[in-house]
């Protein structure tokens, strides 16, 4: 049994898998003295449960000393394995079996696989860190050519060997989803009077109790109970061993060597491979890429204290569960994203203050993406900011160190293939009878969710600038079913870079940075867009200043905006809300719908993190507002999420030939403070 929670899951959440899936679980194995299994928590499931449960830690280790359960180890925060460096695959195992020593006084060396995303390099890293075996899916044995999967193999990668058992997908739905009995029929149809075999049931232990409606079925209605009873009557025939067990009793088979691959359901979810997912989310490859890169800084870090603090952040932030999506919600979750974000943050900050004095700023130019097109990086000791000249200039991370957020933590609204799914189904919920597995459920947590599928025709940033037609709606705009009024949204742009002494106000160097891009606007009409973004190190600010010029010889009229979107984790909370100088809104919440003019001002607040980021700029403007709100699968079912808030200021002018306009735009983070929110003077909110 495989018990994970990810870094940054809610504590709530973890108190209801304890209470209906660990505890329950261990409550049934504590009454069957001969029934033995294997156990695996997760790193950052097993601190919580240090913290919060001690007396549970104290029951696991009795029932590891008596033989009874054998403890598995894995890498300490549940990465995927083959995304992350070797260095890092050790290291993570090595301190995982540690703690495990400590805590059981057991030394594992049998591990679990995480998602058992599997690449043929990955047994000498485990070898090398004092693992011999693992289990991995059928699937993957039958890719490799296996046809008798009632054994265990051996493999190796330079000479470094490690043994693999095969999980049995027909088992992992069997149990718990069908009656017990089955189970038994299944073992019994396949016994054999000449031989051992061998079945491995190796699946997540959250199906024993969190999945819907599995807690009903395996405690209170007793499949659990019956189902050991059921296997303790066949003791004749019928053995249950741990790996370690089975392993002394008989040698593996081999060699054998699997390409790469995961269970049947994660090359289906991916497209046959993993790292696909990187591909597939720029989201989640941003997340991979910034881990890289801050593992790449915490290289010239030397021995000590803080360069294993900043390894542990790091490392924390590889917890795989946001960088990928299938049934669970992982990359859709808002708040996993956070907290990978969050850590490698903290570990990039400690690294940095350590290296640098500040103020400092730095400037990097690369293909950050591994996108083939070259962004900027700049970091100074206050702000990080991500750039892609390729996308017309637009803003991909804006990070504030002091809070560790990254205020572009954003998720871009995109096809699933279950959404196809479920617009063709009729029946959204699994008829009654026994439980369905979560991977065969079709259930949906809102009435008309539907109805919400909205996708967006490019991807969502900041610094996005827009020209719109005549009439454009801000529900058009939101759903996506408008069209551009000219060439410029997310286009290609030259890039100046000019470097600005300190002083004026500013105790460090500052960066302006140059994007400039001639397009057409309408059919004909020729525009030059240009964008200048200034920085200055120590500052908690940025300053954004635009230049329009109509280059042709007729007069144009220009309806421009510029999007923003901010990653505010809730867009229902009370605590996190809106401020317009001068207009009352009816709804404050960052969940909330609206144009509002003139605006020269909005403030994001967010209480709980004690932050606030404020928009402003000199010309009045009309502003927009709405949520990003995606339509995604969780284990229970297709629900709705927030993931940003878009805010966008337009401003509507008449250019005469050869006439320019110049408008700019000022950013300034900071603490929230704890004062309420300012009584603002009543004004009638404008219509979208």
């Amino acid at each position: 049994m495989h018990n994970h929670q990810p870094v940054g899951n809610l504590d709530d959440v973890l108190e209801q898998s304890f209470a209906r899936t660990y505890e329950p679980f261990i409550d049934v194995l504590e009454k069957f003295s001969t029934i033995r299994v294997a156990l695996h928590y997760s790193g950052s499931l097993l601190d919580w449960l240090v913290e919060k449960k001690p007396e549970f830690i104290g029951r696991l280790k009795k029932l590891a000393a008596a033989g009874r359960v054998e403890i598995l180890s894995g890498a300490y925060y549940e990465p995927i394995l083959p995304a992350i460096p070797d260095e890092d695959k050790i290291g993570q195992i090595r301190l995982f079996t540690d703690r495990l020593q400590e805590l059981f006084g057991v030394k594992p060396r049998g591990m679990w696989l995480a998602e058992r995303v599997w690449e043929p390099h990955l047994p000498r890293p485990i070898r090398q860190a004092g693992m011999e075996y693992l289990a991995l899916d059928d699937t993957h044995f039958r890719d490799a050519g296996c046809a008798e999967l009632e054994h265990y193999f051996r493999t190796e990668e330079e000479g470094y060997p490690l043994d693999i058992f095969p999980i049995s997908e027909e088992l992992r739905y069997l149990i718990p989803f069908k009656a017990p009995g089955e189970t038994i029929a299944f073992f019994r149809e396949r016994r054999d009077e000449e031989k051992q075999r061998l079945f491995v049931l190796a699946d997540d232990g959250e199906k024993f109790g969190g999945w819907p409606g599995t807690y009903e079925a395996v405690y209170e209605k007793g499949w659990l109970e019956e189902f050991f009873t059921l296997l303790l009557e066949q003791e004749d025939w019928l053995n249950v061993v741990t790996f370690e067990e089975y392993r002394r009793l008989f040698p593996p088979r081999g060699p054998v060597y699997m390409p790469a691959g995961a269970y049947r359901e994660m090359k289906e979810w991916s497209g046959g491979f993993w790292r696909n997912f990187l591909s597939r989310y720029p989201e989640s490859n941003r997340m991979h890429k910034k881990m890289l890169a801050v593992r790449r800084r915490w290289e010239q870090l030397p021995e000590g204290e803080l360069r294993d603090r900043a390894q542990r952040l790091i490392w924390a932030g590889q917890c795989n569960c946001a960088y990928w999506h299938g049934v669970f919600g992982g990359l859709y979750l808002n708040f996993l994203r956070a907290a990978v974000w969050q850590k490698l943050l903290q570990a990039e900050k400690l690294i940095d203050d350590h290296m640098k004095t500040a103020p400092y700023l730095e400037l990097q130019r690369g293909d950050y993406g591994y996108s083939g097109a070259e962004e900027l990086y700049l970091f100074t000791d206050r702000l990080n900011m991500l750039l892609a000249p390729q996308f017309g200039g637009s803003l991909w991370e804006l990070s504030w160190r002091p809070a560790a957020v990254n205020f572009l933590d954003t998720l871009t609204r995109r096809p699933e293939a279950y959404h196809q799914e479920y617009l063709k189904q009729a029946e959204p919920s699994p008829p009654g009878g026994e439980v369905a597995s979560i991977h065969h459920l079709r259930a949906i947590k809102e009435e008309g969710i539907l109805d919400q599928l909205f996708f967006d025709p490019y991807p969502r940033g900041a610094l996005i600038e827009h020209f719109f037609e005549d009439g454009l709606s801000l529900e058009q705009f939101g759903k996506g079913s408008y069209r551009e009024c000219g060439d410029f949204l997310m286009q290609p742009a030259g890039v100046q870079v000019e470097r600005l002494p300190a002083g004026e106000g500013h105790s460090g160097e500052g960066v302006q940075i140059t994007f400039q891009r001639k397009g057409t606007l309408g059919e004909a009409a020729p525009l030059l867009l240009q964008k200048k973004v200034t920085i200055y190190a120590g500052d908690d600010s940025l300053q954004v200043d635009y230049h329009l010029a109509n280059l042709g010889e007729e007069d144009v009229f220009v309806r421009f905006g510029v999007e923003f979107n901010f990653a505010f984790l809730s867009g229902s909370d009370e605590e996190r809300y809106y401020i317009i100088p001068g207009h009352d809104l009816e709804d404050v919440s960052l969940g909330s719908s609206g144009a509002a003019e003139p605006v020269q001002e909005v403030s994001l607040v967010d209480r709980r993190r004690d932050l606030q980021l404020t928009l402003s700029w000199r010309q009045p403007a009309l502003l927009w507002r709405m949520p990003v709100e995606t339509v995604s699968l969780s284990e229970a079912g297709l629900e709705r999420s927030y993931q940003q808030s878009l805010i966008l200021p337009r401003w509507d002018f008449q250019l005469a030939a050869g006439e320019s306009r110049d408008l700019n735009l000022s950013l300034h983070l900071s603490a929230a403070g704890k004062k309420e929110p300012e009584q603002i003077p009543a004004r009638e909110e404008a219509g979208t």
